[in-house]
């Protein structure tokens, strides 16, 4: 196959055209050319640019490589001659195909390295310029700064309005923002369009934006034109709870505050009346009829309430004073609603004075002083898992009283069985006499006294002892007994109690009608015994009026043929009839085998209470202290026991507290 030819051009200039025709050049005699063309022709090395590269490569390689510089600027226009002359416009072979690549420098293995590392810097150098563009925190402007900072300022000055906690129970709560006072009308009458479930109270709270405070009950009063006693506001707390009580006849509203200074308010009540009685009832400037002149009294649950009654749909004005709250409503049933509440939340908050409990640990510890604040018990029982020493115990009483008192405004029941003997919870202190060697009055009272002193300085008020059951060799209780005649024992009992109230020291008799003739353990076992035993000495020992009673956990046939004598309505009345009326009944522990084999948790706190004991003893010995308590707490607000009967006790321990701060 022939070579192609690679010079052929399709758009030829004149001059090859003519030398393709035959024809002469531009000045050139055609006759003159032919034997050059012909020679040209005849010259196959220049046919072809490989040829042509071939002749010129080697000519390269015999130059000297300092003179391939030069070299290179003449390639840059190539013109291939004949041996005769040629003009040079006559044949151009195309500058692309006549250059010659250049050839590639050869490094040294140093200018490598020096090359290599200058492009990993070179790289480096890129990528931190963009990190710094593209994925640093670029910092706010400058000039933004200030009003960061004054931002910053105005909202530490203006903190989120904060709600007092409601002094009721409430569903829900419904807030309300208005920026100057005229829009409290709207406020209200958004309200009322609210949709709201009947018979539940839903608080109220009017948020003044522009002020960043809630709406005082002096700006409600004054906005609202009514008429209020001079004086009056000043005696109540300025935190206060408003809610609206939706009734079948409407929606009725709702005011609960407290009541700071008692001094002259029933005066400026009597004379507000008298006021209203007089002139009338107005509201927003404008006279409310009544349906009555004057105020009346009715009551319910015990509490008393003075109405005003503006028309038969349950509208009218109707307040209330007690247990340091003063209510107002505008109807019957949103008073009884309120009355319901505080009672309730009263009741939830008081219920733990009808128990002393034990606990764990040796101090006031973060998971104690939550359970604490949960229940509120009224008293507690030290055992020997809390005791260690002098400083310690004194420490943990002190501790335990101060946070009562911060909860409850009451002091403890800190109770222990100091009995003497082997019945001492407090090992380092010195009296520690068993009541088996106690022979006379006269020792049974420095006993009393001695033993008195030394708990009282610990801070214990409150010792469950003498144990005054009539125990014969063999029964369970007998090492820990007088050992000695009923006529003794109470004889004895009455100068040991004497000494210990000479100390200070309350007095728990126990354990009443007595576990007499009993050999096994009565905690472990249900025992039940035909007959009541003796109980003379406990009617010689109340003489001196001990203040507490523990009861047994024993069924008595004679009394009551199914249940224990601590859940016998019976047993109780039993004792009242035939000790007294008014002392305090305690019951044994309720943590014991010999009954949570027999009853549930539910009926060992619920039943004692309905049989008419006071006061409730938990231990946690066998089961948490908690289980108990919220064994009872479900009783109550299930009100599966008379509210009646639990405010009653209630009362009483508390007016006994009381009467000992005095």
């Amino acid at each position: 196959m022939k070579e192609e030819n690679k010079d052929y051009n399709p758009f030829p200039s004149r001059g090859a055209r003519d030398e393709r025709e035959g024809g002469g050049g531009v000045g050139v005699p055609p006759e003159g050319r032919a034997p050059e063309k012909l020679e040209f022709l005849k010259r196959e090395e220049i046919r072809t640019m490989e040829k042509d590269i071939r002749r010129l490569r080697e000519i390269e390689v015999e130059k000297e490589r300092e003179r391939i510089s030069a070299l290179e600027t003449e390639k840059k226009k190539v013109r291939v001659m004949p041996p005769t002359e040629i003009p040079p416009t006559e044949v151009k072979i195309p500058p692309k195909e006549t250059i010659l690549p250049k050839p590639p420098k050869r490094f040294s293995p140093r200018e490598k390295i020096l090359v290599r590392i200058g492009a990993i810097l070179i790289f480096l150098l890129l990528l931190t310029v963009f990190i710094r563009l593209f994925l640093e925190k670029k910092p706010p402007p400058p000039e933004k700064e200030p009003e960061v900072i004054e931002k910053t300022v105005e909202e530490v000055e203006k903190p989120e309005i904060t709600l007092p906690p409601s002094l009721i129970p409430v569903k829900a709560l419904i807030t309300a923002e208005i920026s100057k006072l005229e829009e409290i009308s709207q406020a209200f009458n958004q309200i009322n369009e609210e949709e709201l479930s009947e018979g539940d109270l839903f608080q109220i709270a009017i948020k003044n934006i522009t002020e960043n405070e809630l709406v005082s009950l002096e700006t409600l009063a004054q906005f609202f034109q009514v008429e209020i006693p001079e004086g009056f506001l000043q005696k109540l707390d300025k935190n206060y709870t408003l809610a609206v009580f939706p009734q079948k006849e409407g929606k009725r509203m709702v005011l609960v505050t407290k009541v700071k200074e008692k001094e002259g308010l029933s005066d400026l009540l009597k004379n507000w009346e008298g006021k209203i009685q007089k002139d009338g009832l107005f509201l927003s400037g404008q006279k409310i009829s009544t349906l009555s002149p004057y105020f009346r009294t009715t009551f319910y649950q015990n509490t008393g309430f003075r109405y005003l009654t503006v028309s038969k749909e349950d509208s009218g004005v109707c307040y209330a004073w007690f247990n340091d709250y003063f209510v107002l409503t505008t109807s019957f049933q949103s008073m009884k609603k309120v009355i319901e509440e505080i009672k309730e939340k009263e009741l939830e908050e008081k219920v733990g004075q009808l128990f002393i409990v034990g606990f764990e640990g040796k101090s006031l510890t973060p998971q104690l002083e939550e359970f604490f604040k949960k229940y509120k018990p009224g008293g507690v029982l030290l055992l020997s898992k809390n005791i260690e020493d002098e400083n310690q115990l004194k420490n943990l009483i002190s501790d335990l009283q101060n946070l009562s008192l911060e909860e409850t405004g009451l002091p403890l029941f800190v109770a222990v069985d100091q009995e003497g003997g082997g019945i001492s919870r407090i090992s380092f202190l010195s009296e520690k006499t068993p009541q088996s060697e106690i022979e006379t009055g006269e020792a049974a009272f420095q006993i009393g006294f001695e033993r008195g002193k030394e708990l009282k300085e610990l801070g214990i008020n409150l010792n469950l002892a003498p144990l005054l059951d009539f125990a014969q060799e063999g029964d369970f209780l007998f090492e820990r007994s007088f050992q000695k005649s009923v006529e003794t024992i109470g004889e004895l009992s009455k100068s040991l109690i004497s000494g210990q109230k000479e100390a200070g020291i309350l007095t728990c008799i126990k354990h009443f009608p007595g576990y007499q003739g009993i050999f096994s353990n009565p905690e472990e076992t249900l025992v039940t015994l035909e007959k009541i035993p003796e109980i003379s000495q406990f009617q010689t020992a109340m003489e001196v009026n001990p203040e507490l009673v523990m009861v047994s956990n024993v069924i008595y046939k004679e009394i009551d043929t199914s249940l224990p004598f601590t859940f016998s309505q019976t047993g109780i009345q039993f004792l009242k009839n035939n000790l007294s009326q008014d002392v305090l009944i305690v019951s044994d522990d309720l943590d014991q085998n010999s009954l949570l084999n027999k009853f549930s948790l539910k009926e060992i706190t619920k039943k004692p209470t309905e049989a008419g004991v006071d006061i409730l003893i938990f231990s946690g010995y066998r089961l948490p202290v908690e289980q108990g308590l919220d064994a009872f707490w479900e009783v109550v607000k299930n009100k599966e026991i008379s509210v009646e009967n639990l405010n009653e006790k209630i009362t009483k321990i508390i007016q006994f507290k009381e009467n000992l701060l005095k």
